[in-house]
């Protein structure tokens, strides 16, 4: 699962293949990609009778810089109509077992998800000390990463960056005569998050400085602003490796924002990056498309809720069938073979380490103790082939298998002695 080599899509041949008749005027192919894309989508048959699923790759919630709670979050989601959705908040995945329980409730299927801060020089900018900074999604099976303590590990050490950063930043405002309070921003920011870029303007905003967020960034907070400081971000093609170690799909989020962006795709593509983002609001995007070559490519609202008028709303962009299913199928070996890691994991681990990594799992999976047993409960969401290998792969570990009933949801789940 380790990167070097791209994976999926942007592997195989270089030959080109004869192209056939476009997906929107083949009637029965779209019929079978629908059918397809509808029967991932449902939650235990709930959504079974979806023509197409409705899906948004990219969203925040208040456990990072978005304005509204996981629980909100996937209830709007649900009220605009989306099936399928990825919480993606700026390195952390906390908000992510709430919106599980939600989502299963709303009858949609939630990806596990986090936007990792990044950072990126080319050799010229190297000369000059510039960087890039680089945010890269990085999405999970429904049971979460794989290795759960290695990924928060890093996520860890990029969080306690930001309290560094934002502090910085504040003392840059104080020199410029816009002070603002560091507990405002903490309280901005909300109890146990690590602070934001946007946490600051908002303080600056409440402290009268400036009107709009927009303003903030331009006058003091952008990259290379008055204000701006460094944070703890981790070299771009690290991270992309780290999430094919932990079992991720890694896609290149807003390519449109940097500063230098051939340079940095040839290398990620080089680290083994996935896909790009390259639908925005106006559609798709012909220079991004051209830009991503053979790579995966999505899109996402990156819906915060901030409620400017330009924002675009959570399941706002039109991902075509053809795109979700390019991510489903390119996503599926990469996320069985990350449940057998979590598998090979439970089996192998003595009891004490698998319940320290247990509380790093972000994922839709329950450890459970009794006196003579250790119970592993996988996610309600496996699909047909997933929980075939959950299966096998408890034949092959010595483990035992049953089926559950978990909140009225059928699970797989395995067991070992103590």
């Amino acid at each position: 699962m380790a990167g070097g080599k791209a994976r999926g899509v942007s592997g195989g041949s270089s030959k080109k293949k004869k192209k056939g008749k476009p997906l929107s005027k083949d009637p029965a192919r779209l019929a079978a990609v629908h059918a397809t894309l509808s029967r991932w989508a449902s939650v235990n048959g709930r959504a079974s009778e979806l023509s197409l699923p409705r899906m948004d790759l990219h969203t925040h919630s208040t456990c990072s810089d978005g304005r509204l709670s996981p629980t909100e979050l996937v209830r709007r989601a649900h009220r605009n109509g989306v099936n399928v959705m990825a919480l993606t908040d700026h390195d952390t995945m906390e908000g992510v077992p709430v919106a599980l329980k939600v989502a299963r409730e709303l009858g949609i299927r939630l990806i596990p998800g986090v936007e990792i801060s990044a950072k990126f020089a080319s050799s010229s900018q190297q000369q000059r000390g510039e960087e890039d900074n680089v945010h890269i999604l990085a999405y999970f099976s429904c049971c979460g990463p794989a290795h759960p303590e290695e990924l928060e590990a890093c996520l860890s050490k990029i969080r306690e960056g930001r309290y560094a950063r934002a502090k910085g930043m504040v003392q840059k405002l104080k020199a410029l005569n816009k002070p603002v309070k560091w507990e405002s921003v903490l309280d901005i920011a909300g109890e146990g998050v690590a602070p934001c870029r946007p946490h600051v303007a908002r303080a600056l905003v409440e402290a009268g400085h400036v009107y709009t967020i927009g303003e903030a960034f331009t006058k003091y907070l952008r990259d290379s602003g008055p204000a701006y400081v460094a944070g703890a971000e981790q070299p771009a093609e690290e991270v992309v490796r780290l999430i094919h170690r932990t079992g991720g799909l890694a896609i290149l989020a807003h390519p449109w924002s940097l500063k230098n962006p051939s340079p940095l795709i040839d290398r990620l593509k080089d680290a083994g990056l996935d896909g790009m983002e390259v639908y925005r609001s106006c559609g798709k995007d012909p220079a991004w498309v051209d830009c991503a070559g053979n790579l995966l490519k999505v899109g996402g609202s990156d819906y915060h809720a901030t409620g400017a008028v330009e924002e675009t709303d959570l399941g706002g962009i039109n991902l075509p069938s053809g795109a979700m299913l390019q991510f489903l199928t390119t996503a599926q070996p990469i996320w069985l073979s990350a449940l057998r890691v979590i598998l090979e994991q439970f089996a192998e681990s003595d009891v004490e380490s698998m319940i320290s990594i247990s509380s790093c799992w972000k994922g839709d999976v329950t450890i459970r103790k009794t006196d003579r047993e250790l119970i592993l409960i996988l996610s309600p969401l496996l699909m047909e082939e997933e929980r075939m290998l959950v299966q096998s792969e408890a034949l092959r570990l010595g483990l035992s298998h049953s089926v559950v009933c978990e909140q009225g949801f059928e699970c797989s789940a395995v067991s070992r002695q103590m």
